[in-house]
């Protein structure tokens, strides 16, 4: 019996010691996984703690910094993004005069901008084999410029400007006044003179710059009629709308993984582009097909031909019997050039051209100077071409004895001028029409646009590329490490970059006054007195200089000239009028405008 009540005690108590076993082992695993959840709060808390610190202490070193804000990782991405929609202003803000060159990083990319004329100089003509586009660049660009003459460095680039130079001769330069740029301009004061009410004058000169360069590239192949139909028509916007897209991809890393998925911005590019590269194949089917006709294009040593396409297919089809270029390749080279072309020689225009009249808008006594001196020198040439003509100003002298323009006299004749109201309109409708064939034939020809007859009109044109330069931003990429003039040092692949944007508005460069839009800067003893191309960038400089300057200049001036001539613009109430984030200044809301017609009350 004793036994048994020894064993089961013996069992009572280790049943006991089981309990109290378990018990402590559930106690301690509980203990346990509460002191892990702890252990990995406390981590992620210290650890955010010392991001904030991290952060603070990066943030406090730039207190008295000149460059943009960074963060840690992000560099000045998230800064740049947040001002993303007014860039341009935001990059300028850091600029002084004793700091023309300042530094931005975007994730692992150093980034350098400058307005300093010595490093632009440097840049574009001192050391200029070691700053190319750049293989990041014009991967970006890639699927809208493909390899054209904007996008490429070395010997293609040599190639595309020694081809595209031959268009740009002073005999191309005066056909082109006489036909091409008279033609468009004279069609866009018809439209102005039917209309007499509110327009949209920037949408008006995109068409107009369009139809213009691709008569100009594509030649007789390119009917206005039929290639700008209400479906070809919006061709000019999708290419806007691409370049808008493009743009992002600076700013947005991301893109790559939208243009694989086809989602976003990237697929609006895609659908644009597909669009335009249409229009551009079907032009060279065209081209290809006319100059099969054309036996001497294949005979001759020089390509008999007017326009820049043929140019180019003549140069492949000479070259192709040597076999340096697959025929696939050499069409995707021609598209890709024409491209370039249609871009460069459309947006410089149709940009400077809108900004041109915004600031004739804002500033009306400018309008009223230009219009003077266009009064002056119809009144000279009709004269010397022994005109008559009652629409002669009867001035007997435009110069005072100090040889300075003595404008009260002109001013009287602007007198003759009234606005026409909407009912007098049809009646001389007619009269218009004549009068501004007559200035555009007599008056607006190569000669009197080439020359220093019309000063004020271009430094007013100048004057507008100097606040709105239809690139406002040019970059970079230095091959090797250098050394900036004003002692910034670069490191082999750091991007540099240019902003005519900014240094058009800096003050150590142009006065006081360098916001403001004043014609009067650029005219010195009457005469139009040009800048340093390092200073006034708007057309680049060195090796890379504009091939289409001159031409641009023509165009806008005989533009620009019967405009003002037969019209005074008043900037709609409200309107806004912003620049639009894209490779070029356009303006976001358009140019919406009063157009009113200039009346003379005589007969013509």
């Amino acid at each position: 019996m004793p036994n048994n009540l020894e064993s089961t005690s013996a069992i009572s108590c280790f049943v006991n010691e089981g309990s109290h076993h378990s018990r402590l082992v559930s106690l301690l695993r509980t203990s346990f996984n509460l002191d892990i959840t702890e252990l990995i709060i406390i981590a992620l808390l210290a650890l955010a703690f010392y991001a904030c610190l991290r952060v603070l202490a990066h943030r406090r070193a730039q207190r008295y910094t000149k460059n943009p804000k960074t963060w840690p990782l992000l560099g000045s991405q998230l800064e740049a993004s947040r001002n993303y929609d007014r860039l341009l202003d935001w990059t300028t803000s850091f600029f002084t005069d004793d700091h023309r060159t300042i530094k931005m990083t975007f994730l692992s990319r150093r980034s350098y901008y400058t307005v300093d004329p010595a490093n632009v100089e440097h840049i574009l003509k001192t050391n200029f084999e070691n700053y190319p586009k750049g293989g990041e660049s014009h991967y970006r660009l890639f699927d809208l410029l493909g390899n054209g003459i904007l996008n490429t460095d070395g010997n293609m680039w040599r190639m595309h400007r020694k081809l595209a130079s031959l268009e740009f001769s002073v005999k191309k330069l005066r056909r082109l006044t006489s036909s091409v740029y008279k033609k468009n301009a004279l069609k866009l004061l018809d439209q102005l003179i039917t209309s007499n009410r509110e327009v949209d004058v920037q949408e008006l000169l995109l068409h107009m710059t369009f139809q213009s360069i691709c008569e100009v590239a594509f030649g007789s192949v390119f009917d206005p009629e039929r290639d700008c139909t209400a479906e070809a028509g919006s061709i000019p916007v999708a290419l806007d709308n691409a370049q808008e897209m493009i743009t992002r991809r600076y700013m947005y890393p991301w893109w790559k993984i939208n243009k694989f998925l086809g989602i976003g911005s990237e697929r609006v590019f895609r659908e644009d582009m597909t669009k335009f590269n249409n229009f551009l194949m079907d032009m060279i089917e065209k081209k290809e097909s006319q100059m099969q006709n054309e036996v001497e294009c294949r005979d001759s040593d020089y390509a008999p031909v007017q326009d820049l396409l043929s140019r180019f297919l003549w140069a492949q089809e000479k070259t192709s019997q040597q076999d340096i270029l697959a025929s696939r390749k050499s069409k995707q080279m021609i598209k890709d050039a024409m491209m370039n072309f249609v871009l460069a020689g459309r947006d410089t225009t149709e940009s400077t051209l809108s900004w041109f009249l915004y600031c004739m808008c804002i500033y009306p006594d400018k309008q009223e100077k230009i219009f003077e001196e266009l009064v002056k020198l119809e009144n000279l040439t009709l004269r010397g071409n022994g005109n008559n003509n009652e629409i002669d100003v009867t001035a007997r002298s435009y110069s005072d004895e100090n040889g300075e323009v003595a404008a009260r006299s002109v001013r009287e004749a602007g007198q003759m001028f009234v606005n026409a109201n909407t009912s007098e309109l049809n009646e001389y409708e007619r009269n218009m029409f004549n009068l501004s064939r007559k200035v555009a034939d007599e008056v607006l020809i190569y000669e009197n646009l080439h020359s220093n007859s019309l000063p004020y009109l271009h430094s007013a044109l100048a004057e507008t590329l100097r606040l709105y330069p239809a690139v406002p931003r040019d970059g970079k990429v230095a091959l090797n490490a250098d050394i900036l003039p004003d002692g910034t040092r670069l490191r082999a692949g750091d991007q540099v970059a240019y902003i005519p944007y900014a240094m058009g508005r800096m003050q150590f460069l142009w006065g006081p006054d360098a916001s403001s839009f004043n014609p009067e800067r650029w005219i010195r003893d009457g005469c139009f007195q040009p800048q340093s191309p390092f200073k006034f960038t708007a057309f680049q400089a060195g090796p890379r200089m504009c091939l289409g300057k001159d031409a641009a200049y023509l165009q806008m001036k005989l533009t620009a000239a019967l405009l003002i001539r037969f019209f005074r613009f008043e900037l709609v109430p409200n309107h806004p009028v912003e620049y639009r984030m894209m490779n070029v200044m356009t303006m976001k809301h358009g140019l919406r405008v009063n157009v009113t017609v200039r009346k003379i009350n005589q007969e013509v």
